[in-house]
């Protein structure tokens, strides 16, 4: 026959079963502070909008997942990211979050696009840049673009490798940018989309996102991409800031690219938007 358990039985149990829970809890370690703020980052992100201004089309594609998480000890800055929109595959705006302070984000918004664009939270318009955000140059002297789709991807790195960058704060020593080997961002294109850009007589190849950084923050954003116009093929690049601070990007030994300090409106290409 069972034993009935007796009072004193039971409640020796129950504190042995709440002292279970209690080490299971201890265990558990807390949620870190940077993981809080990347937290944060995709909530803010997940409200965004952009799309093309003035006109009845859908949004951009924001790609679910940062095309860059980074940190910045030099600004001290624990956690960052970069969130892409994209349009046919296509890169058409950047934004990169990061703390502020406590209890505010910034929010770095960029225009990689040829057009207008607006960018909305909840109906609110947070961003409406009225010029393109970036100019295209051909890369001069460049190979001819490899058929397949690896030889591309090496063909754009040996590309990327070819500029430098710094950033040049006045009455202060210039502060060189480290490249990034590896593409944020290598492009979506399929036989649709590869000719949806928006440029007549233009057939996009391929293309990538480089960036420099400082620590692993981007301060520089470099587009890279091939193309063919009429009947021959090319590359060509684009730059685009992700810094308020004065920069310099190099080709070689020929400065192709400066900035001052950025002059920040809702309706200019680049713009910090603070969230609270």
């Amino acid at each position: 026959m069972a034993r009935r358990p007796t009072p004193f039985r039971t409640a020796i149990a129950a504190l042995l079963l709440l002292g279970s829970a209690a080490g299971s809890i201890a265990q558990q370690p807390p949620q870190k502070k940077p993981d809080i703020i990347r937290d944060r980052f995709a909530e803010l992100a997940d409200r965004i909008a952009i799309a093309p201004a003035g006109r009845s089309q859908d949004a951009f594609t924001r790609h679910p997942r940062p095309a860059l998480s980074w940190s910045n000890p030099e600004r001290q800055t624990p956690a960052g990211a970069m969130y892409l929109w994209t349009a046919a595959g296509r890169p058409q705006a950047a934004l990169c979050l990061y703390p502020s302070g406590e209890q505010v984000i910034d929010l770095e918004f960029q225009s990689l696009s040829e057009q207008a664009l607006t960018a909305d939270s909840n109906d609110q318009l947070m961003w409406q840049p009225a010029e393109p955000g970036i100019q295209w140059k051909p890369i001069e002297k460049a190979p001819r673009p490899a058929r397949s789709a690896f030889l591309r991807l090496r063909q754009m790195r040996v590309l990327a490798r070819e500029f430098s960058s710094r950033l040049v704060p006045p009455n202060k020593n210039p502060i060189e940018l480290r490249l990034l080997d590896t593409p944020v961002y290598r492009y979506e294109l399929d036989e649709k989309a590869a000719a949806s850009t928006g440029q007549p007589n233009v057939e996009l190849i391929d293309g990538a996102v480089f960036t420099f950084v400082q620590g692993t923050d981007p301060e520089v954003l470099v587009l890279i991409e091939a193309y063919h116009e009429g009947d021959g093929q090319a590359w060509r690049y684009a730059l685009a800031r992700m810094s308020v601070v004065p920069t310099q990007v190099r080709r070689a030994d020929s400065l192709v690219w400066e900035t001052n300090w950025a002059i920040q409106r809702p309706h200019t290409p680049y713009y910090v938007y603070k969230s609270f």
